[in-house]
């Protein structure tokens, strides 16, 4: 599969309610699962992996996290695309320090190979600042995927 199809309309959620990361990850792991693109274990997995290895990465123009779960929890790759109402506290990927994102690209990586070509592709992302100035003022889940889709290409 390549990078353009792990993202699809389905799994854009866009302005989510979450007071937490585990909050939020219980929500988001209950939608996946709910379309069978994770298997049960996926959110105490996500959490875990979190815990030992925090996914929260900032550059000049967003502050962002990239959370995932080993691949034994997925049944299909995806990117799943979340925004939240409100910032959540979460803790910098390498540095363990704190930052505040509103912004979730769970990866369902199923061979470990991919987990660096992605991760490679969203710093690149949202280090651009066009991107992200276009990306911060969509609200609608189908132009998410449409603008989105043209990134991935």
């Amino acid at each position: 599969m390549n990078d353009q199809d792990m993202i699809q309309p389905d799994l854009i959620f866009l302005n989510l309610d979450a007071e937490s990361r585990v909050d939020l990850y219980q929500q988001v792991a209950a939608k996946l699962l709910s379309q069978g693109w994770v298997k049960p274990s996926y959110e105490a997995a996500l959490n875990k992996r979190e815990d030992e290895f925090p996914t929260g990465v900032v550059s000049d123009y967003i502050s962002i996290a990239l959370p995932h779960a080993n691949p034994e929890n997925i049944n299909k790759p995806f990117v799943c695309v979340v925004t939240t109402k409100a910032p959540i506290q979460m803790l910098q990927m390498g540095y363990n320090t704190e930052e505040k994102a509103s912004t979730f690209f769970f990866l369902g990586i199923t061979k470990s190979d991919d987990q660096l070509v992605l991760l490679q592709k969203f710093m690149a992302l949202i280090q651009d600042q066009e991107f992200v100035t276009h990306f911060t003022k969509v609200t609608d889940p189908q132009e998410m995927f449409n603008y989105l889709s043209k990134k991935f290409k």
